[in-house]
């Protein structure tokens, strides 16, 4: 007669035992999936203890019903992605500019130059590789291409409206 390393039956410390250490990995691995099949490990370990006779394949079934439900159920419920935020350009601060009317710090050749924005000057490219404009000319800032503030001056860029913030289209453009 061989003894074998597989208990004859599962009993409720069995799956409690499973439950800490699936909270324990929780602690110490990213996501919240090991959260669940803990919670499913204590589930079964609460049945077993009411119902002492329930036979280890039952045990296993529910187990793996219970994980697989209350995974399911809370990805769907907690999903990260559906958070929104009230400033959604709080960390795209090129962006924030689209619309703004801004003043060249150097000359514009070739399309390229630099402007001041606020206290800080930003690096500029204009909606027209032709476009040549001297310092200390307004121009309005109509888009970010590659990290550069797209400018063009007033006249070409339109009537700007305060009412809707000209980022809207932009960002939607930019995350294509």
């Amino acid at each position: 007669m061989t003894e074998s390393w597989w208990p004859e039956a599962l009993v409720f410390w069995h799956w409690w035992i499973l439950a800490v250490v699936c909270l324990g990995l929780e602690l110490v691995a990213p996501g919240v999936f090991f959260l669940w099949v803990g919670m499913a490990a204590g589930a079964v370990g609460l049945a077993v203890m009411m119902v002492p006779s329930l036979g280890w394949e039952w045990q296993a079934l529910a187990f793996a019903a219970l994980s697989l439900l209350s995974t399911v159920l809370a990805r769907r419920l907690w999903r990260p992605g559906a958070v929104t935020s009230d400033q959604p350009l709080l960390n795209r601060r090129a962006f924030r500019h689209v619309g703004s009317m801004v003043t060249l710090t150097s000359d514009l050749e070739d399309g390229r130059g630099r402007v001041k924005v606020g206290d800080g000057e930003w690096a500029a490219v204009a909606d027209t590789q032709s476009l040549r404009l001297p310092r200390g000319s307004h121009v309005r800032v109509t888009g970010v291409r590659d990290g550069l503030l797209v400018i063009a001056p007033p006249e070409a860029a339109g009537p700007a409206s305060d009412a809707t913030p000209p980022h809207a289209d932009q960002t939607a453009q930019h995350e294509k």
